[in-house]
């Protein structure tokens, strides 16, 4: 289930995922946040250096530099609701002055922070319905749904604030300027349609007339990345899409996404996706011939 904008670009997913034993994914990461919580069944999520324990009503946070892989036992089943958004879609479409200070939760965390929500914690039951609640949403499409799940989603963020003491309060800050935005945009647009080219981060900076030192702390405060692994994230996503939409073999297409060799494509794929740019080939040729 997905969640655009007006111009057609992706703010929000939510995948609603049955897992067995016979899942198989190596560690990885990716450009977008992460919220999911445990319908039913037992499993484990590894993230970094941290495992932990899931059952029924679990909820994890996941930011964009975190890697993680699901791990499951014989005989193991696991029914969970996975949200992803970019960061953008806080600071860039939320128009008051706590915008950014939802991203707290994955940029700025305290010393007592937990990807697993705890589980005793009154407020975990309430933001495991509110997570029920979009997935509602994004099904039903009932007038002004886009509203209410960037509504429920901010309920989320500030249940989270206020009831876990998971975040580095005196890292609250002032919201974005106007100019900020702009700037964030601009950069952004520019990346997206630049991907095949060699982007480097002084040409980044003189989009919005900055020093590059400037521009990189102002990206990296806003999205949890560096510029350079935002533009690995989205190189690698654009590949995703070339290789299920297209008759491109994988030289063309890492060429098409900025990679100048095989080998920076492969191991970014690898780091990013967990899996092989063959395998995804692969599926995508099982898909076609299923149909």
């Amino acid at each position: 289930m997905v969640l655009r904008d007006k111009m057609g670009s992706v703010l929000l997913t939510l995948d609603d995922h049955y897992i067995d034993s016979t899942y198989r994914v190596a560690a990885h990461i990716h450009h977008k946040l992460e919220l999911s919580c445990v319908v039913e069944g037992t499993g484990r999520y590894q993230i970094d250096d941290r495992v932990y324990n899931l059952q029924r009503g679990d909820i994890i946070i996941l930011n964009n530099c975190e890697s993680h892989a699901l791990l499951m036992e014989e005989n193991e089943t696991l029914h969970h609701l996975v949200i992803h958004f970019d960061p953008s879609f806080i600071w860039n479409s939320l128009s008051n002055d706590i915008d950014y200070n939802f991203l707290l939760i994955f940029f700025e965390r305290g010393p007592n922070f937990s990807n697993k929500l705890d589980r005793e914690n009154p407020a975990t039951a309430r933001i495991f319905s509110l997570i029920r609640d979009i997935q509602q949403e994004l099904q039903s499409r009932k007038l002004c749904y886009e509203l209410i799940v960037k509504i429920k989603l901010q309920t989320i963020f500030t249940e989270i604030i206020r009831n876990y003491d998971y975040i580095e309060h005196g890292k609250v800050v002032k919201p974005l300027s106007g100019n900020e935005i702009e700037y964030l945009n601009a950069v952004i647009s520019y990346i997206n349609s630049n991907l095949d080219k060699d982007l480097r981060l002084s040409e980044l900076a003189d989009i919005v007339h900055v020093s590059p030192s400037y521009f990189s702390t102002l990206f990296k405060r806003f999205n949890g990345v560096s510029p350079i692994e935002y533009i690995v994230h989205k190189r690698v996503q654009r590949a995703i899409e070339l290789i299920k939409t297209t008759s491109m073999n994988l030289t063309e297409i890492a060429m098409a996404c900025g990679f100048n060799n095989g080998t920076n494509f492969y191991k970014a794929f690898k780091k990013v996706t967990g899996r092989t740019p063959s395998f995804y080939r692969r599926s995508a040729e099982n898909t076609s011939s299923v149909k």
